[in-house]
C-alpha cells in the first residue's frame, strides 16, 4: 500500500501548478541623484595645483546672493545690523581673520546695495536718500526677531535694538 500512495501522492503534486509571482513594478523605479562635480586644473609640470575660486558674478544682485549665507550669520551672532539707510553696520567686531573676513563681508555688501539702490533712485527718478530710507525700512521689516536694527526712538535720534525686544 505504501508504493500506491506515494504514487499517488508524487502524481498529485506534479500535476498542481506553482504560484506565479510578479515582479514586475506599477510604475518605474525613481531614482534621485544628488552630484557634485569639483573641477581641477593642473599646471603643466603637475607639480602645483591652482586653487578653485569662486566665479565672480557680474551683477550686484548675483554677488548679494552669494553671500546671503555669510551676512545671515553675521545677523544671527549679532555682530551686524541693519540700519536706517538700507545698509549693513558692524556693531561689534570679532579679533583676527575672523574679523577682517566680516568687514571684507560687509564692504562688499554695502558696495552692492549701494549700487542697487542708485540704480533704483535713477529708474525711479527720486532722490538717492529717499530710496535710502525705503530701503533702510524694508530691511529692517525683513530682519528676523533677535536681530540687530536701527530703530528711531525720537525724529532724529536713532539706537541699537533687537528686533522684536
Amino acid at each position: 500500500m505504501k508504493p500506491t500512495l506515494l504514487l499517488s501522492l508524487c502524481a498529485l503534486l506534479s500535476s498542481c501548478k506553482a504560484p506565479s509571482v510578479n515582479l514586475a513594478t506599477p510604475d518605474p523605479i525613481k531614482v534621485d541623484i544628488a552630484m557634485r562635480v569639483d573641477v581641477y586644473q593642473h599646471s603643466n609640470n603637475r607639480a602645483t595645483v591652482k586653487e578653485k575660486t569662486k566665479p565672480v558674478a557680474e551683477d550686484p544682485a548675483a554677488r548679494r546672493r552669494n553671500r546671503m549665507a555669510d551676512i545671515q550669520a553675521f545677523k544671527n551672532d549679532r555682530l551686524v545690523g541693519e540700519a536706517r539707510d538700507g545698509l549693513i553696520v558692524i556693531v561689534k567686531t570679532p579679533e583676527g581673520e575672523h574679523g577682517d573676513y566680516v568687514r571684507k563681508t560687509v564692504e562688499a555688501e554695502n558696495a552692492d546695495r549701494a549700487q542697487q539702490m542708485k540704480d533704483l533712485a535713477e529708474t525711479r527718478k527720486i532722490s538717492l536718500p529717499e530710496i535710502q530710507s525705503e530701503q533702510g525700512a524694508l530691511w529692517r521689516n525683513r530682519a528676523f526677531e533677535g536681530e540687530l536694527i536701527e530703530v528711531e526712538i525720537e525724529p532724529g535720534t536713532w539706537k541699537w535694538s533687537a528686533k522684536g525686544g
